[in-house]
């Protein structure tokens, strides 16, 4: 629902003030001395509202601070918020708005619904949250906590607040906007599902037993060091030692064979459809499935929040698309809580409009020792652009984690299925499948993208 903000009567601006210093004017030239009277009267109360409307606003001071800035979708988030007037004018009444963006991300707790409210110089209409006071005094100040429902995963930044202020008669309101000295954030994560953590221990405990229980690979020598009584002969550097006759053993890379990657196959929630336009001209329709992009993002937050409960580290790769580079979140020497954290703000900043995806393959190759076994996560288990990537990982560490079940399987490679593994859903009956993101003329005529 959109709601528009107050706006001033006409009698109290410019030209409504000229209009009735002229009445009043003529009506005294004619001796209309009641008539004259009242419109003095009116003269006088809006040329005074028109003044004290012009800097009631300037004295005005607005901060504000994130208790709880960070949650998952249906969690509560809370917002301390200041507001003082330096002024030696009273307030009548004062709106203050902070906008959190064109998604519905946040509400008001208290309120029954998100609203949506034009704001003067924006394009867009944006939601946001609306505090209304009422005889806000001479120096006086005002702090409160606001509390907060998070609805739908997504990143705001509240780096001011829009104000808005009138005196009691209704015939005069201001509107000015207030940037913040110190902006404060939300980042809400996705919505979180149960899901079976049976099929993620098995493959952990696989890939454990493939490596015997060690932790470094002998294929990737990281240094060395000297010998110590106790060490194994096997790894004595013996180049080393006839070379220089230094005894010290080798240091290998330490390996994760427990990890878990999720990788988030973009290109296959994206679809393309061409048709013919009037003059001719072939059309190039681009469609983001917005609905099951999310279904999937909630999915990968879910499993990854599962495996990290049993102290399983999990990592996030995310391709680029856009302006915006890959998304690297592979573990480090970090808890398993920290790289969780990592990756659930990552997956809370998506916001993929079905740009081209461009895989970091070197990167991901370098750290491929860190990422033991690795999940697609892809809309349908027909072919995949990443199933070259697949295929290099090798059918003991890569699988796919599947939205929907088509009637071509991924080949060789093993199927997770949301179906199977989720014990609930979230509802995404309010959220569009298919949206317009792009169009493109071809067959001679001007590309134009429309988003």
């Amino acid at each position: 629902m959109e709601e528009k903000r107050n706006k001033s009567s006409l009698f109290s601006g410019i030209p409504g003030i000229a209009a009735l210093f002229s009445l009043a004017a003529a009506a005294s030239y004619f001796q209309a001395w009641q008539a004259a009277a009242f419109f003095f009267l009116l003269l006088f109360l809006c040329g005074s509202s028109f003044l004290w409307s012009r800097r009631v606003l300037k004295q005005i001071e607005v901060s504000v601070k994130a208790l709880s800035g960070e949650g998952y979708a249906g969690d509560r988030l809370s917002l301390e918020i200041n507001v003082k007037n330096n002024s030696f004018f009273p307030l009548t009444w004062l709106d203050v708005l902070l906008p959190t963006g064109t998604r519905e991300l946040v509400c008001q707790t208290l309120a029954e619904n998100v609203r949506r409210y034009q704001l003067e110089g924006w394009r867009e209409a944006q939601t946001g949250i609306r505090l209304r006071f009422a005889w806000l005094l001479w120096q006086q100040e005002i702090r409160w906590t606001e509390e907060l429902t998070a609805l739908r995963r997504g990143v705001a930044v509240l780096e001011g607040a829009s104000l808005q202020a009138g005196d009691g008669l209704g015939l005069s309101a201001r509107e000015r906007w207030y940037a913040f000295s110190v902006p404060a954030g939300l980042t809400v994560y996705p919505g979180i599902v149960p899901v079976r953590p049976q099929p993620f221990l098995k493959v952990f405990q696989e890939a454990a037993a493939r490596n015997r229980g060690q932790t470094e690979d002998m294929t990737i020598l990281k240094s060395s060091r000297p010998y110590m009584p106790g060490d194994p002969v096997k790894r004595i550097n013996w180049r080393l030692l006839a070379g220089s006759g230094q005894m010290e053993v080798n240091v290998y890379e330490t390996v994760m064979p427990g990890c878990m990657t999720f990788l988030l196959d973009l290109s296959s929630f994206r679809r393309t459809a061409e048709r013919k336009e009037e003059q001719g001209l072939a059309c190039l329709d681009l469609f983001l499935l917005e609905r099951d992009l999310e279904r999937m993002i909630s999915l990968v937050a879910s499993c990854m929040r599962t495996v990290a409960g049993y102290q399983i580290p999990a990592a996030l790769i995310i391709p680029a698309y856009g302006d915006r580079e890959a998304v690297l979140c592979i573990p480090d020497g970090e808890e398993p809580e920290m790289l969780l954290k990592q990756a659930m703000e990552a997956l809370a900043k998506v916001d993929y409009r079905a740009e081209e995806p461009h895989f970091p393959y070197e990167e991901f190759w370098q750290a491929g020792h860190k990422l033991g076994n690795v999940h697609i996560c892809t809309r349908t288990d027909e072919a995949s652009g990443l199933d070259g990537l697949a295929e290099g990982l090798g059918r003991s560490r890569a699988r796919y984690l599947v939205l929907e079940r088509q009637a071509r399987a991924a080949g060789e490679f093993e199927c997770l299925y949301e179906e199977d593994i989720c014990l609930e859903r979230l509802d995404w009956g309010n959220m569009e499948k298919e949206v317009l993101v792009g169009r493109c003329m071809r067959d001679g005529g001007s590309n134009e993208t429309d988003h």
